[in-house]
């Protein structure tokens, strides 16, 4: 059975798009005999981390109109090394209102038969269609969240909008943490009225501009404790998936696959 992850973000800017896909790389090098699938259900490409082309949504879009779209066809549109598949958003950003979450339910549907896992972006938005769609499938939820009186303001102020649309997270991910920082984990879930164990740290990362530069996540291309925290966070979201190696100790034989 296919296992579900969606995440998004309490603001713009918190790392959403790397925080999920560093997570589908992780799980899908420490357990190479599943097909791990990365989907941007956000409005945007995605694409940033990707040093290989990948396929937009929009070659979809009709087929997932007329509720066509197979598995075979699926696989053939995402761009795959070894058994990571990356399927991009939405190219023209002008096009993103013509997508509903009817789409994005349909193509979770679909993704469900080929797929073992299913990592999606769901950006931080829940005026568009395809990420409200990915909002409100059955899967395991994690918002995305920083530090930031802006990050934790935003979600006072939505909260009961959540509620109301009945979109709640399994957990969360307090990206780019600072140990030291005036708002601790501690106080973050006291804002949040949740317990500290569902907030999930990854710990901030000084030259997270390379990233972007080189097309790739920084689960590979920094020293800095970030590979650590993913393959802790992967490991502790995989349920009744095996553990992964600790990456610290392959860290020279992990490769970033895009």
């Amino acid at each position: 059975m296919s296992e579900y992850f969606i995440f998004h973000g309490i603001d713009h800017k918190v790392g959403t798009t790397m925080i999920s896909m560093s997570l589908a790389e992780a799980a899908a090098a420490g357990m190479p005999e599943k097909n791990v699938l990365f989907l941007a259900l956000n409005g945007r490409e995605s694409t940033d981390y990707v040093r290989e082309g990948a396929e937009s949504i929009d070659s979809l879009k009709s087929r997932l109109e007329s509720r066509l779209l197979g598995e075979d066809e699926l696989i053939a549109h995402c761009l795959r090394v070894k058994n990571l598949f990356v399927l991009g958003g939405i190219a023209n950003e002008e096009e993103e209102r013509y997508y509903m979450p009817e789409s994005a339910a349909f193509l979770l549907d679909v993704a469900g038969k080929a797929f073992d896992l299913i990592f999606a972006d769901s950006g931080n938005r829940l005026d568009n269609g395809l990420a409200f769609g990915a909002l409100s499938y059955d899967a395991n939820r994690f918002f995305v969240l920083t530090q930031q009186e802006t990050a934790l303001s935003r979600w006072e102020k939505r909260r009961t909008l959540y509620e109301r649309l009945g979109v709640a997270p399994k957990a969360y991910v307090l990206n780019n943490y600072i140990e030291n920082d005036i708002y601790p984990a501690d106080y973050v879930a006291r804002r949040f009225a949740a317990e500290r164990r569902l907030f999930h740290c990854v710990r901030f990362v000084q030259n997270g501009r390379r990233a972007e530069i080189e097309h790739k996540t920084l689960r590979t291309n920094t020293d800095e404790g970030f590979a650590d925290d993913i393959t802790e966070i992967a490991t502790a979201i995989m349920g009744e998936y095996p553990v992964l190696p600790a990456a610290h100790k392959r860290r020279k034989r992990w490769k970033s696959f895009i």
